[in-house]
């Protein structure tokens, strides 16, 4: 359908950054290597390509949540490895919450009425 398109970039826009931010309180890391984690980890939820990827590297690395650094890997090839800073860490714990508190809400939504139905078809 037309519509999937947008559905799969609205739920996923703002979450990506902070799963990048996650990822990089592990240890720093390269573009490629953060894709394929993020990709591997979600069960392929977030499998982005690479070019989709430095929009919010860019954007995180502008305000200051994580810097970069160049790493020459061969003769004439190097490595941008990024690093979360400490406005990334609270950047991250309070998007964490929010997550936590949005998914909550959306979940309770979804599901409202459906134990008490199922509870009346019990007692029917």
């Amino acid at each position: 359908m037309k519509w999937e398109k947008d559905i799969y970039e609205n739920v996923r826009s703002g979450i990506v950054e902070l799963l990048i931010l996650h990822l990089l309180c592990e240890r720093d890391m390269y573009g490629y290597e953060i894709r394929n984690t993020l990709s591997d980890r979600t069960m392929k939820a977030f499998d982005l390509k690479e070019t989709a990827l430095y929009g919010p590297l860019y954007r995180m690395s502008s305000r200051g949540l994580i810097s970069s650094r160049k790493v020459i890997v061969g003769e004439k090839r190097f490595r941008v490895y990024y690093h979360i800073e400490e406005e990334g860490r609270q950047y991250l714990t309070y998007g964490e919450d929010q997550i936590r508190h949005v998914f909550s809400g959306v979940m309770s939504l979804l599901h409202w009425g459906k134990e008490e139905s199922r509870e009346g078809d019990l007692t029917a």
